[in-house]
Formats: structure tokens, C-alpha cells, sequence
């Protein structure tokens, strides 16, 4: 009995990653190894644990290695990389061969909060469809994902009053406190 032959297995499972992708974007510099001090821009179209998708203005070969230095946000970290998929016109796909641990420390915290990015972008848009649920589905998603550092309490109390009488102003609803949630 003859097996599936490789386009038959590609068929079944087009995504033959081996971590989920969460779409990015970021900068990407990307160094052809061994170096002549040439790089080639791009940007990231893709992230996950093993590899990325740049959009770059022009490809580099199936098989090349390279060195590549990913800034998302204020993240930045170096991977050597070998391309995988070359794309017309100017697409690449990487795979990482080797991360330092702060490397892939940063990539890991990159990836839980892109994760749960679109978990948060998911929820809202099922809440959209139904309105009445969109205010509640948003704040419960906004206490959930966000620590809350501290509370202020404003005072529109007279400042010249001792702060033993100004806990009797609350009795007499004479002090306006408004609660300002702060989140890191």
C-alpha cells in the first residue's frame, strides 16, 4: 500500500508549524551569513516561538542562514535564522536555529502578550454582535487583563481642615471622592 505523497500531506495540513503565529508587526534587519556587512530590511508580518514571516523588497535563497534582529515595540532581540520559504514578491519565511535565553525569554513575553491580545480581540468582536453584552464583555475583559497599581481619591474638601473632621465630611456627603483605577 502506497503512503500520501508529500503534496497529499500538505493538503491535509497546510500549517505544518510546530508553535501558533500571532500576526505582529515589527522592524526586522536581516544579515546573510557569512557577512559582507550587507543587510536586508524588512518588516515582521508574523511571530511565533520557532520563526517568523518578513516582508522584505526583495527574497533571499531557500536554505540561506542568517542573523536577524527583530524590534517589536521596545523589544529587541537577535535570532540566527535559517529561510524556509522565499515568497514572489519579497516574502520570507524564517525558522530560529539558535536563541540566547534572554532571546528567548523576550520572545516568550512577546508571544503570551500577543496571545492574549487577540484573546482580548476575539471576546470583544463576539461581544459586538450582540450590543447589549459589548460594555459588560469589554470592562470585565479590561479588569481581567489589566493589574491595578493603585487607587487615588480626589478631594474637593477644604484643605485647611484637619484630617480628622474630614473623615465626618464623608458621613455628610460633603466630600466628592472620584476612584481613578491606575494600571502598569
Amino acid at each position: 500500500m502506497k503512503g500520501p505523497n508529500s503534496e497529499e500531506m500538505l493538503m491535509q495540513n497546510p500549517d505544518r508549524r510546530r508553535s501558533p503565529r500571532f500576526s505582529c508587526s515589527g522592524l526586522a534587519k536581516i544579515i546573510c551569513l557569512p557577512s559582507e556587512g550587507v543587510y536586508l530590511a524588512g518588516k515582521l508580518r508574523d511571530l511565533s516561538l520557532n520563526g517568523c514571516g518578513i516582508e522584505t523588497v526583495s527574497t533571499i535563497e531557500c536554505g540561506a542562514r542568517t542573523e536577524i534582529l527583530l524590534q517589536i515595540s521596545s523589544a529587541s532581540f537577535r535570532a540566527i535564522g535559517e529561510v524556509k520559504a522565499a515568497r514572489v514578491p519579497g516574502g520570507i519565511g524564517m525558522e530560529f536555529l539558535r536563541l540566547s535565553g534572554h532571546g528567548r525569554d523576550i520572545l516568550a513575553g512577546l508571544l503570551r502578550e500577543l496571545a492574549r491580545q487577540q484573546a482580548i480581540a476575539t471576546t470583544l468582536r463576539a461581544a459586538q454582535r450582540e450590543p447589549e453584552q459589548w460594555k459588560e464583555a469589554r470592562a470585565t475583559l479590561l479588569r481581567a487583563s489589566l493589574p491595578v497599581f493603585g487607587r487615588i481619591a480626589a478631594s474637593e474638601a477644604d484643605e485647611a481642615k484637619p484630617l480628622a473632621d474630614r473623615s465626618s465630611l464623608i458621613l455628610d456627603e460633603e466630600l466628592k471622592v472620584m476612584p481613578v483605577d491606575l494600571f502598569l
